[in-house]
């Protein structure tokens, strides 16, 4: 619903989702009510929203919750109480015609024994030598895992994700993303699937109805001062003056999780600024949702690093929740970063390699089908990110504004850190 804006604010939260959400949320808490949320759409949740069609419900691709940290874990189990389940990750790689556990690094034993010499014979060989200091992603590959793991799936499947070859890319995002097995585990996983779990999304949680979007919308019934449908055109912090939907909004403070580089080019900023935003690059990702008229037998996702496959990865939305699809169907995502010009052609052509990979069968009926599109998906890490966006947050943060969120701090990132991140800057303007 939309609500008629306050002419003036303490802290004015630029953004919807769960970081600007979670700001508000800590901020009406602790009893400072003084803040007005704005959010472009009608809807809260930016790409943690869900969307209902036709009896099936379907987040932007696959958002899940992976809670490590004790006060996120705490806060979200709060906010859903027992619209909530705990899963085990069934995710795979799709490799040489069949499905390779994740992660790839540890579960050698189902490569062809070619592949599996060079994926070993390269790991012995760069736990050897002594790589403290990588360069760049390409380098960081190799020096963790070997030429040969590089070769078959780290090089392919990064540079589709990414749309940015891994020597062009620093290493910084790698650390709680990319499972790094020991050189032991490695060796082991020749002889046996690993039992050891791996990944900081070995177990995630999920709700048990509204899909994803649960949460976003547990915590926006907590949040009384927001304003939907509501776009920023300008921002001057000269004046500690916003324009919104053509109205100007009087603010001390500022939190925002927009973009980085779409709130420099709404804020009146010094050149040097708005060239730092120009270095900032990010891919474009578009999600083909299906539903079947059958239930498979379930898993979560697999990964494609084939350079010939227009996709990178595949989900199952349905194994998340069952209240996800009606009974006796199957509802899936898939996730392309390649540049579309003809949808319906590229969604034929996406149909016909989920049939030949055994994803989908030919005589399966298409129950429904339809695009999302997200312009501003991953930032990509390119070796002019950190010191652009250091300098655009430095200029910021002297004029009292907060940034938060993937987007906002313009990072690879997950949902609980965008709930950790709302909870301390709104401690900070506490």
């Amino acid at each position: 619903m939309k609500k008629s804006p306050i002419l003036q604010t303490d802290v004015l939260i630029l953004g919807g989702g769960l970081t600007g959400l979670s700001v508000a949320f800590h901020l009406e808490q602790a009893g400072h009510t003084d803040y007005l949320l704005i959010e472009k759409n009608n809807f809260f949740g930016g790409l943690g929203a869900s969307h209902e069609k036709d009896g099936f419900i379907f987040d932007y691709s696959g958002h899940l919750l992976h809670l490590r940290d004790p006060y996120a874990l705490t806060l979200v189990r709060r906010l859903l109480g027992k619209n909530l389940a705990k899963i085990k990750r069934e995710a795979f790689i799709y490799f040489d015609g069949k499905r390779v556990p994740f992660p790839f690094q540890a579960n050698l034993w189902a490569l062809p024994a070619k592949v599996q010499k060079e994926c070993l014979d390269g790991a012995l060989k760069a736990a050897q030598s002594a790589c403290t200091k990588p360069k760049d992603f390409e380098q960081w590959c190799r020096c963790a895992f070997g030429e040969g793991i590089y070769k078959h799936f780290m090089r392919p499947y990064n540079q589709k994700l990414w749309q940015t070859h891994p020597r062009q890319m620093t290493c910084d995002w790698c650390g709680p993303f990319v499972p790094k097995p020991d050189i032991s585990q490695i060796r082991q996983s020749v002889r046996q699937q690993t039992r050891t779990p791996m990944g900081y999304n070995h177990h995630f949680y999920y709700p048990k109805q509204g899909g994803c979007g649960a949460l976003a919308q547990a915590l926006a019934c907590r949040v009384p001062n927001t304003w939907l449908q509501a776009t920023v055109q300008k921002i001057d912090f000269k004046k500690k003056e916003a324009t919104i939907n053509g109205k100007k909004i009087l603010f001390k403070r500022l939190v925002n999780t927009l973009p980085l580089k779409e709130l420099v080019r709404i804020t009146v900023t010094p050149p040097s600024v708005q060239q730092a935003a120009r270095l900032l690059k990010h891919t474009t990702v578009h999600v083909l949702n299906f539903a079947i008229n059958r239930r498979i037998e379930p898993w979560h996702w697999i990964y494609f690093p084939q350079d010939q496959v227009p996709f990178y990865r595949v989900g199952v939305q349905s194994s998340f929740s069952t209240h996800n699809a009606p009974p006796d169907t199957t509802s899936f995502y898939v996730e392309t970063s390649e540049k579309i010009t003809d949808f319906q052609a590229s969604q034929k052509a996406i149909f016909q390699d989920l049939i030949q990979k055994g994803i989908i069968k030919k005589q399966d009926k298409i129950l429904l089908s339809f695009w999302q599109s997200i312009p501003v998906a991953y930032a990509i890490y390119n070796k002019d990110r950190a010191s652009a966006t250091h300098k655009i947050l430095h200029w910021l943060s002297k004029n009292q504004c907060f940034c938060a969120g993937r987007y906002g701090l313009w990072e690879y990132s997950f949902m609980e850190r965008s709930l950790l991140q709302g909870r301390e800057i709104a401690e900070k303007l506490l």
